[in-house]
């Protein structure tokens, strides 16, 4: 999929993860402190709730390993938030940064045009996690409940990947619609069956049907790659018994199912 904020993709490659969505908001957050003078204001302007401020600032003097806020007392309204000396020179050199970096976007993209769209491409590639199981996508909708909040994930072709995690881990996360995001599954979580087409029902919230395009058998459990409609693939670990009961093999078709549980969401923060 084609990535709409290539400015994000650069801003990851030069300055690390840290440099994503979430990460921008965050000193976005700093500088409507600076020029507010109020958390609660700040946070308003930024679009985040009162709490998730506070964490985001935590989280900032933790990465810092210095604060950068501090509160101020007095004055008319009681008193309010600044910036430190340390957070000054930061929200300073943010802004730098990104004044310079749509410089150089431009004078790249005139050397090279069509190349911001390979920055996708790239840090996928780079991207290292143990799950075997890994979806780039956008956040299409999320639905906050008490306990838990669902995720919806869209791939690409028409494919959409459903996670549940809990509402304290979508505002850490930083997510909202329109979110850049990945899921991670693990291949051991993966459940393996066959294809019925539309008589098929399980409570499992993703199910992807493709075609077997490896199998790798082992003393006790197989390998099976199923590769699905636009070249996704998904990988899974089952006993050699299940692949015996299912009668899979090589071009077999099937499914492969795992819970919205077992999702992880993750982004480059």
């Amino acid at each position: 999929m084609t990535h709409s904020h290539p400015e994000q993709l650069v801003q990851s490659f030069l300055m690390g993860s840290k440099q994503t969505r979430s990460g921008q908001r965050r000193l976005l957050l700093l500088s409507k402190i600076a020029s507010l003078g109020s958390l609660s204001a700040a946070a308003k302007a930024c679009g985040m709730s009162y709490k998730g401020a506070w964490q985001a600032v935590e989280a900032m003097n933790l990465a810092a390993g210095e604060e950068l806020v501090r509160a101020q007392k007095g004055g008319s309204g009681g008193g309010g938030m600044v910036l430190t000396a340390a957070g000054e020179s930061l929200v300073n050199a943010y802004l730098l940064f990104n004044e310079q970096m749509q410089h150089w976007m431009r004078e790249l993209e005139a050397l090279s045009p069509g190349v911001l769209s390979q920055l996708e491409i790239m840090r996928k590639i780079s991207m290292k996690t143990s799950a075997r199981n890994l979806f780039h996508g956008s956040v299409t909708a999320i639905t906050k409940g008490a306990v838990n909040s669902e995720v919806l994930l869209s791939i690409g072709d028409d494919a959409q990947v459903v996670a549940q995690i809990t509402p304290e881990s979508v505002e850490r996360l930083g997510l909202e619609v329109g979110s850049d995001a990945y899921a991670l599954v693990k291949a051991s979580w993966v459940i393996l069956s066959e294809d019925l087409g539309d008589g098929f029902k399980t409570s499992a919230r993703n199910q992807f049907c493709g075609q077997v395009s490896a199998l790798e058998k082992g003393a006790v459990n197989s390998d099976v790659t199923i590769e699905l409609k636009g070249g996704q693939q998904v990988s899974a670990i089952v006993t050699n018994q299940s692949l015996q009961s299912l009668g899979l093999e090589l071009s077999s078709r099937c499914c492969a199912l795992f819970k919205a549980s077992h999702v992880l969401l993750a982004v480059a923060d």
